[in-house]
């Protein structure tokens, strides 16, 4: 994608306003807020996540879609998997990110003749062109990295802007079963030089996800955190950003595993 392209298309979404932090339901703005969470994390989040259907959460945004889809940008795109699904379809697609670590796994999977580019942005300041996608998506709650309102109504805001006219935004945000039950076949896992454990602490609307990992008698904690904004806050938030829902898309029992269960996508249009 040429550097043309890439201001007109190409996000590399970072986990937004994402907090890092060492103990307790406070947190600084300080490096974690410009530099997005999941820093050390990029390392073996692949070996983790990289096993998720990513191939039917693209199959449901673009289902979702509301007019003919040719070019997609995907908000916090983590470690790039939806957009290199995308891009192996033939859709003209843009990934952004603020954690620069997640942005660096992500540019590995690029690949020639595939159209897809990746670049370190921030949710509350997309920058692309207005209209520069026909869908705009942001999986795995990472709206909810952001634990103001006032954030969230500016990215999504900026979600739809870049949707456009006749556009399609889709958001999958935390949900209250993964707020209380967790996805216990990530909690722990044992498996080629990895040792790694999740654990999760519910502060009121605060989620603290603490995760130790060990690699090669190398050991990391982090802990981030997201806040849950039930379903009468979203739809505030999301007609606050000029933006209206259209539709919430169960993700089960079309993708019938079980982590799948009780996720929802919101379809939004500007």
């Amino acid at each position: 994608m040429d550097e043309t392209g890439r201001r007109q298309l190409s996000p590399t979404g970072p986990r937004g306003a994402d907090r890092t932090a060492t103990e307790g339901p406070t947190w600084q703005r300080g490096a974690e807020t410009r530099q997005g969470a999941y820093g050390r994390y990029a390392q073996v989040y692949d070996r983790v996540w990289g096993r998720a259907p990513y191939h039917r959460f693209v199959d449901l945004c673009l289902e979702e879609a509301q007019g003919p889809v040719r070019r997609v940008v995907v908000a916090a795109c983590g470690t790039g998997n939806a957009v290199r699904e995308l891009a192996r379809r033939g859709y003209r697609v843009a990934g952004f990110v603020l954690s620069a670590t997640m942005l660096e796994q992500a540019a590995t999977k690029r690949r020639p003749g595939l159209p897809m580019g990746f670049v370190r942005a921030d949710m509350r300041a997309i920058p692309f062109a207005d209209g520069a996608a026909d869908l705009v998506v942001t999986l795995n709650t990472s709206i909810n990295y952001l634990l103001e309102a006032e954030e969230v109504v500016t990215a999504l805001a900026h979600l739809g802007r870049v949707a456009g006219p006749g556009g399609t935004v889709v958001v999958e945000p935390l949900s209250e079963r993964f707020l209380y039950a967790g996805f216990e076949p990530n909690r722990h896992v044992v498996e080629g030089g990895l040792s790694l454990d999740a654990s999760y602490e519910v502060h009121g609307d605060l989620l603290a996800e603490h995760v130790r990992w060990r690699v090669d008698d190398v050991e990391v904690v982090e802990t981030y955190w997201q806040r849950w904004y039930g379903d009468d806050r979203l739809d505030r938030m999301f007609a606050a950003a000029g933006l209206e829902v259209v539709g919430r898309r169960a993700m089960w029992p079309s993708i019938p595993e079980e982590p799948a269960r009780g996720r929802t996508l919101w379809v939004a249009v500007p």
